[in-house]
């Protein structure tokens, strides 16, 4: 009897599912599984009707009961792969992804489904291997086709990545091929790409697209919404205020105040703004000014800082910290392949402070003797901290750039205070990938970019937290005792 009850139930939801109504035949689904809880279509049903209804998280429930229940089915741990994925559970999708190639390994869609999601978990060389499987098995398969340069790419493996794309036929202009052409040194292509590929706004689309030249009138110019590539492109402004009569530039509003100190600019207005475009002669996308001034890596070389602190600012934090007096401040930016626990190698350095730049959630930072209060738990060693009002504004990074701007040095990872210690000039030592942007160049300790940073990269089998000794050497020769 409860065979048939639970058929009929199934039927009530699949006939809910063919009108839609997506939350009824999860119900239906559940109640089926109350009568029979190892009743895998019924899990298999309530999963699909539940991503249908863009309930992810609850269709992942339904799954890891079905991969429990029949472990080894490579469909179950297919879809179970593609719900972790939708909400961002991205190590957890590529393990599933694993188990359901293992289960059918002759599926040249489940390798490049594989890579695409060891892609998006951060590991590009397993990505790399799993679409080369995939590709193997099937040399047409096109979601391995199109994703094996992106892997290539975010490898460190310029040259291939570009091949990789020659291949498949992808000759239009995309960001990561762009970055691979431009780790090779080919400034002129790596940069069209970009400018080809830069959103444009619509008030945009009514204005003469500005070719480099001399304009006579405003040039407005847009950035994206990535803070980073604010600061990335940032040395171009100045490259180009001379050969125009006013330059704009159009950033979100929370990046409003930081666009505001950079060399070059005239004016700053919000991407919210109608007014944006209404006196301008020609507008340009920021990412596309190296391609429209013909600039190479050595045209970025800066004559003096291009970000300028605000004093009151950052009087404000120098006091707070009491900067400027006994032992040199450090500023520590970690994350991206280092952790608080890998700081271990600046435990017992006594001749120097160290600082935390970023802002942190309050269960991170306690009380202490540190002149601002407040330092950061769980490190080997001591890292003070600003506060929690640090960074509390709506103005994305105006204390980060006011902080920097009183400290001796600075030692982090590629992120934004890196990059705002950069602009403003400030000593300071950068952990790298092994895979280092363009502006990073290929190799050497030095960038045309950011000249006062010395680069150290990390090793194909090291870790950054290797790197910190040497950092902190060449940072004790940086600052003055």
């Amino acid at each position: 009897m409860t065979e048939t009850v639970v058929d009929q139930l199934l039927a009530r939801a699949a006939a809910a599912e063919a009108i839609h109504k997506w939350i009824e035949a999860v119900a239906l689904y559940e109640v089926a599984l109350v009568r029979s809880p190892d009743h895998v279509p019924a899990m298999l049903g309530a999963a699909a009707a539940a991503r249908a209804n863009g309930d992810h998280a609850r269709a992942v429930v339904f799954l890891t009961r079905a991969d429990r229940t029949e472990p080894g089915r490579a469909d179950i741990a297919a879809a179970l792969g593609e719900a972790l994925a939708a909400t961002s559970r991205l190590p957890e999708a590529a393990a599933a992804f694993e188990r359901a190639r293992a289960a059918r390994p002759l599926d040249a869609g489940l390798a490049a489904r594989l890579g695409l999601a060891r892609l998006a978990a951060g590991d590009a060389a397993g990505a790399v291997s799993a679409f080369e499987a995939a590709l193997r098995l099937d040399p047409a398969e096109p979601s391995a086709l199109g994703g094996l340069g992106s892997a290539l790419a975010a490898a460190g493996r310029p040259l291939a990545a570009v091949e990789a794309f020659r291949r498949a036929g992808q000759s239009r202009p995309r960001a990561d091929r762009a970055a691979a052409l431009l780790s090779l040194g080919d400034m002129a292509g790596g940069f069209a790409d970009l400018d080809a590929v830069a959103a444009r706004p619509a008030w945009a689309s009514r204005l003469p697209a500005w070719a480099g030249g001399p304009l006579d009138g405003p040039l407005v110019v847009w950035a994206g919404a990535d803070p980073l590539d604010l600061v990335a492109f940032a040395p171009a402004l100045p490259l180009a205020r001379p050969l125009v009569a006013e330059l704009i530039l159009v950033a979100p509003k929370p990046l409003m105040r930081l666009a505001s100190a950079l060399a070059g600019v005239g004016r700053v207005i919000a991407d919210n703004d109608d007014s944006a475009g209404r006196t301008a002669a020609a507008a340009a996308p920021l990412a596309g000014l190296p391609h429209r001034l013909g600039l190479t890596a050595g045209s970025f070389v800066p004559t003096g800082p291009l970000l300028a602190a605000e004093p009151l600012l950052a009087d404000r934090w120098s006091a707070r910290l009491e900067l400027g007096r006994g032992r040199p401040a450090v500023g520590l930016a970690w994350g991206g392949g280092l952790g608080p626990d890998d700081l271990a190698p600046l435990a017992g350095i006594g001749d120097l402070r160290f600082v935390a730049l970023e802002r942190l959630p309050s269960a991170l930072l306690a009380r202490s003797s540190a002149p601002s209060g407040w330092e950061v738990v769980g490190t080997p060693v001591r890292v003070e901290h600003p506060g929690p009002d640090f960074e509390a504004g709506v103005d994305a990074r105006v204390d980060c750039a006011a902080l920097l701007g009183g400290l001796d040095a600075v030692i982090a990872v590629d992120g934004l205070p890196l990059r705002l210690a950069g602009l403003l000039g400030r000593p300071g030592v950068a952990l790298l990938p092994a895979a280092a942007g363009w502006i990073w160049r290929l190799e050497g300790e030095k960038t045309p970019v950011y000249p006062s940073l010395s680069l150290l990269r990390q090793p194909p089998q090291g870790s950054f937290a290797g790197l910190l000794p040497d950092a902190v050497r060449r940072v004790r020769d940086m600052v003055r005792f």
